[in-house]
């Protein structure tokens, strides 16, 4: 139930996982004998009490020994990685169960030795009942505005809203020595915007070692290994409050100030994982006044890590701008808990009591002894905001109507603070940065009140509930088009490599990307054709030859002399390779013309008619390809397509000079056309016209012209002569060679004769024809070839 609320708010509850999955049939043993094997150097015969029953066991651990308390598995037990526990002779010993480690049980990655349990564990008892394992764990996905549900609290916050009921907080006992923190290390930060609060707090004569039980499941639970009790408090308290810490040695530090600063070009810094990076300014950092210490919310140092033989501790606790850690990180090339959670945005004014949390621990669990106060950088606090929210309006977008005191209570519960009444005005704490205007109060009343109780009705006419628009229900008419046409879509990410940008289009302008995610995707795409050969490319060298593809989507350009920005739905199609080969038909190349088949399916369906030849009557020719050159296309294959006389886009043969900068060695014919100008061509109603009655009269002409003039022209002009007596117009041939003369061509006309209204006599028809011959004659210089 916890699950279903927390995910109909909004937090997305992806899996409930029990803690004791593995650990069934797990009991707790101790090792009363620890013989070695005959023959055998690395395994050795473990003796363990079950509890009123001794076990013998093959073990290989190398920390086994006796008096040891262990996590026993016994027959039937399923571990970790799907292992299933089953008597087994090894070595002549027969083994009647396993000794278990960490990872085995599916607490952690720990594979290095058996997992050693407190001694005040009860022999013979199940493992998850004696650890308090007999429990759940809630995965989340939680989305990048919510960086508040990043710990345990905030995931508390809502959940208590839901219930009804208030947040429980761990009371902080803090006891401070005399001694001041101020005396012994201050605080700056030469970068306010990168780092607006930073505070350090000492802890001495801790006693470094391992974690209680209870803390070490905590963070085992969560993913987090285990290292240290001083550096499991830092995490502990980051799960539960958010706000990441940080632990220096205090003796290794190397001064008594601390100093935030960028980094030098070139400084050279060393991780806690043992890296050397050779950083930028991008880079934030911790220093000691001289040299780094930590990568602000990324990393710590290697040379101030906490160890086994660290006394004295400062520790860190700041507000980082979540823009800052990101470059950060980036440049770095490091992902940690730290980083993610600054990157979202902490709570700056949580800081100090996240600081208090872990000192307290760090005395209760290390022995440490809290110096008083703390060293506080903040000299411009960063305050709530207020947020006005109209009741009216939140009817409105929701389409429910919720109480005024319904939402107040439901903005209190997440610990807003609300007055006034209409409108309501809601202080909005500093843990909540994504709330920022009227509708982000609206989300929380909605998503707190229940999604799921806002009545489904064709009466709600709130603005969350509104058609699809015309271009997103041409999309789909289009996608419909196109794979009953065999193609299939691609979908891309809207960016592209620069470099193949200017290849393929030179003088089109481009958006570039300020902060680029990688050096190719480097600006916003221009075209659809770089994704299309570079889906190509990627099918190619995985041996996928014979495409037909299409997009639908979006390119970008800067803006223009008026300042206007440009992003415009683009469609694009492709074939290259062969078609299929079926039991009739062999293999063909695909060519321009079966691109062009896909492009007048669009068109015809665009049109509102099936029958082609009807829109041409009553149209005029519907397409129109007109050559023009175009740096990404072949010259002697490179078009403007017109439809209903308006341009919509451009198709052709994509230059191979092009296509070996993609490693793409077959030909590829390629059409982009804009949805907007389809759209525009769009009948809002589909037009019928009734089945002929009347006899048709066909008639062939085969011509000799030019090879210069347009087929397209031929077609054009032979309508306009015949008129409303020629129900269509076609091509049936097209030579050129002997016998024609070198500089002419054949073109083989077709023309239907048939009227709607009544039968043609073949006079009619003959007289019809005499004038489109010799209009052909006049305006083409066109010869009669003999059939």
């Amino acid at each position: 139930e916890m699950a279903n609320r927390l995910t109909l708010s909004g937090l997305n509850c992806e899996e409930v996982e029990p803690t004791d999955k593995h650990l069934r049939q797990v009991v707790v043993g101790q090792v009363v004998a620890v013989d070695e094997i005959p023959g055998a150097s690395k395994i050795r015969k473990a003796t363990v009490d079950a509890g009123g029953e001794k076990l013998t066991v093959v073990c290989g651990a190398p920390n086994v020994a006796v008096g040891q308390k262990v996590a026993l598995a016994r027959i039937g037990a399923e571990l970790a990685g799907g292992m299933k526990i089953t008597r087994a002779t090894i070595r002549g010993v027969e083994s009647s169960g396993m000794i278990c480690s960490e990872s085995e049980l599916g607490l952690s990655a720990d594979h290095s030795g058996i997992m050693v349990l407190d001694s005040s564990v009860v022999v013979g008892k199940p493992l998850a009942e004696q650890l308090e394992l007999d429990d759940f764990i809630l995965h989340f996905e939680i989305t990048p505005n919510r960086g508040d549900a990043l710990s345990a609290i905030g995931i508390a916050r809502d959940l208590a809203a839901l219930a009804g009921v208030k947040v429980r907080r761990p009371e902080i006992k803090l006891v401070e020595t005399k001694e001041k923190a101020t005396d012994f290390i201050s605080v700056r930060s030469d970068d306010p915007v990168g780092c607006p609060r930073f505070t350090a707090r000492i802890i001495r004569n801790v006693k470094i070692g391992e974690s209680p039980w209870w803390l070490k499941k905590k963070l085992l639970m969560a993913g987090i290994r285990p290292i240290s009790n001083v550096v499991d408090i830092t995490n502990f308290v980051m799960l539960e409050m958010g706000n990441p810490l940080h632990a220096f040695d205090l003796n290794r530090f190397g001064s008594q100030k601390v100093v935030v600063r960028r980094a030098k070009s070139g400084e050279k810094f060393t991780t806690l994982d043992g890296n050397e990076h050779a950083l930028t300014p991008d880079v934030l950092l911790v220093t000691n006044g001289e040299r780094a210490v930590a990568a602000a919310g990324v990393m710590g140092g290697l040379e101030s890590e906490v160890t086994e033989n660290t006394n004295d501790i400062l520790l860190e606790v700041a507000y980082f701008n979540p823009v800052v850690i990101r470059k950060s990180r980036k440049e770095l090339g490091l992902n940690s808990e730290a980083s993610y959670r600054f990157e979202r945005g902490v709570d700056p004014n949580n800081v100090e009591r996240a600081s208090a949390r872990a000192a307290a621990l760090m005395a209760e669990l290390c022995g440490g002894e809290v110096l008083a106060g703390v060293a506080d950088w903040y000299p411009t606090p960063l305050k709530p905001k207020t947020v006005s929210l109209r009741p009216s309006r939140c009817h409105l977008v929701l389409g429910v109507s919720v109480p005024t005191e319904t939402m107040k209570k439901i903005l209190a519960s997440l610990e807003l603070t609300v007055s006034g009444t209409d409108p309501l005005e809601v202080q909005v704490p500093t843990f909540r940065p994504d709330i920022d205007k009227e509708i982000d109060l609206i989300e929380e009343v909605g998503r707190i009140y229940g999604y799921d109780r806002i009545p489904d009705s064709t009466e709600n006419k709130g603005p969350l509930i509104t058609p699809l628009h015309l271009e997103d229900t041409f999309a789909d008419l289009l996608r419909r088009i196109m794979t009953a046409a065999g193609f299939d879509e691609i979908m891309g990410h809207g960016l592209a490599d620069s470099r193949h940008a200017t290849i393929i289009n030179p003088n089109l302008p481009q958006v570039r990307i300020v902060n680029p995610i990688a050096e190719d995707l480097n600006i916003m795409r221009n075209s659809l054709i770089v994704t299309a050969l570079t889906t190509v490319s990627h099918n190619l060298s995985h041996r996928n030859v014979d495409l037909r593809l299409f997009e639908i989507g979006a390119v970008y350009f800067p803006p223009d002399a008026q300042g206007n920005w440009c992003e415009e739905d683009r469609l694009m199609l492709l074939v290259t390779g062969n078609t299929e080969a079926t039991w009739r038909d062999h293999p063909r190349a695909l060519d321009f013309f079966d691109l062009k088949g896909a492009i007048e399916k669009v068109g015809e369906r665009v049109a509102g008619q099936e029958d082609r030849y009807l829109i041409e009557e009553a149209l005029g020719v519907v397409w129109s390809y007109r050559p023009v050159k175009k740096a990404c296309f072949a010259d002697e294959i490179s078009f403007e397509v017109d439809l209903m006389g308006k341009p919509i886009g451009c198709a052709g043969q994509i230059d191979p000079d092009i296509l070996r900068k993609f490693d793409i060695k077959q030909p590829v014919y390629l059409a982009e056309l804009t949805i907007s100008s389809l759209l525009s061509c769009r009948r809002p109603l589909t037009q019928f016209s009734p089945l002929p009655v009347y006899p048709a009269a066909p008639r062939d002409l085969a011509l000799v012209v030019d090879e210069t003039v347009k087929v397209g022209q031929i077609v054009s002009a032979v309508r306009a002569v015949a008129g409303n007596l020629a129900e269509s117009v076609g091509i049936f041939d097209l030579y050129q060679g002997k016998p024609i003369p070198p500089g002419r061509k054949s073109v083989g006309i077709t023309i239907v004769y048939r009227s709607a209204e009544r039968s043609l006599s073949g006079e009619e028809i003959e007289q019809a024809q005499q004038k489109v011959v010799a209009h052909l004659k006049s305006k083409f210089k066109a010869e009669l070839r003999e059939q």
